[in-house]
């Protein structure tokens, strides 16, 4: 076993195996069934003997809803009793990546789309993919002449699905850039409560025509970062969730599968980038997110850089030459697009156990309000449920 390997298990991560099933290869599967042309293996064909062949498929997305979460409801939870397998989501762990590992069917080698904070080494620009604006002045990229196309270099399947298309959005990001690029706006619908998605999803399954539809929840995720994903109002919302999920499940002919982008962990201790000492180094700001980092440093300064870096932080942080990363296949299978390679840095950090990483200038928004994190390669931001209903037979 190699060094990155031994590295990984003597610190509790998880080590991403895209052989073992996964999110993307879920996608796949589900795809398949209408008419996409993709890559098939044993994953995509396990997948396809778990999904119900009913006339109505429902995907429900919960952000931050891992497998940690699930497993520790009630026996006779809905959502528990219906878990088919645990599967491993796409590293890094975070939001961006893995909604766009969702809408292509592939891994974060491919698409390019790294996390929250993305460097585009073409454009010369540090930018947020799901915001779609500057990093550091939040102006939006189109204000700049920046092109969707120029970012989201990987189409969405969405729009080429041979079916009835919908995609269900919380209305205050229904109209934002990045949700125009998962679907055009005439599958596109908003949704103000869970009240709105029951009435939608009751309609649809009313109709003739098959359907796939795409229901995205933001809820969980953000209760974590302010709460931790063991609070009250965290347990409260799953609570809610599994109400709306039993409410669905009075539709016939409808298949219900949830899963996450990713799950949460505890964080009890911020460590805070060091930008005096490194800024000198940087041509770009860290980009993916505050769990797991990507650092660009300038020719010269690599040996100074890594020597500081693993003095300074090495007992909350791991840092790794991105390439040693990129060649035990942490990113995807091994089909690594030059473009999306190029939009890392030479160096990654991975934080530890209930670690947070502060990499922005402005401390004090961020310092001490996270109490729940994801990104990095912990079991619990890697780990998400894999659960299926088919609401035609007993649940």
């Amino acid at each position: 076993m190699n060094k990155i390997m031994n590295t990984m298990l003597k610190n509790n991560f998880i080590i991403p195996n895209y052989n073992n099933l996964n999110i993307v290869d879920l996608m796949r599967a589900i795809y398949c069934k209408y008419n996409i042309k993709t890559e098939i293996n044993k994953n995509v064909e396990t997948f396809k003997k778990l999904i119900p062949n009913n006339k109505h498929l429902l995907f429900i997305l919960s952000d931050g809803t891992g497998s940690n979460l699930i497993n520790k409801l009630n026996d006779d939870s809905i959502l528990k009793r219906n878990k088919k397998d645990d599967i491993i989501t796409v590293f890094p762990s975070t939001t961006a990546c893995v909604l766009t590992s969702l809408v292509t069917a592939e891994f974060p080698e491919v698409h390019g789309i790294w996390g929250w904070f993305n460097y585009d080494r073409n454009l010369n620009i540090n930018y947020c993919p799901l915001l779609f604006c500057d990093r550091k002045t939040e102006t939006n990229l189109l204000d700049y002449g920046i092109e969707p196309k120029q970012v989201f270099l990987q189409h969405s399947l969405l729009n080429n699905l041979k079916t009835n298309v919908n995609v269900l959005f919380p209305k205050y990001i229904y109209d934002s850039v990045y949700s125009n690029f998962v679907i055009n706006k005439e599958s596109r619908h908003s949704y103000n409560d869970f009240n709105d998605i029951v009435n939608f999803i009751k309609k649809n399954c009313q109709s003739e025509s098959e359907s796939y539809t795409y229901l995205y929840l933001t809820d969980i995720d953000t209760l974590e970062h302010e709460n931790g994903i063991d609070s009250k109002i965290v347990k409260d919302k799953l609570e809610e969730i599994e109400n709306l999920i039993k409410k669905l499940c009075e539709n016939k002919d409808l298949t219900i599968i949830f899963t996450a982008d990713h799950g949460q962990t505890n964080i009890t201790k911020d460590i805070i980038l060091d930008f005096e000492e490194y800024d000198n180094m940087f041509y770009a700001y860290p980009s993916i997110d505050y769990g797991t980092a990507s650092y660009y440093i300038k020719k010269g300064y690599e040996e100074t850089f890594e020597k500081s870096f693993k003095k300074k932080y090495e007992n909350d942080m791991i840092l790794f030459k991105t390439e040693d990363l990129i060649n035990n296949n942490f990113f995807g299978i091994g089909n690594f697009k030059s473009i999306a390679k190029d939009n890392l840095g030479e160096y990654i950090s991975i934080c530890k156990k209930e670690r947070y990483l502060i990499n922005n200038p402005n401390i004090e928004k961020y310092y001490g309000k996270i109490k729940g994190n994801h990104s990095g390669l912990s079991y619990d931001e890697m780990i998400i449920p894999l659960i299926i209903i088919d609401t035609n037979n007993d649940i």
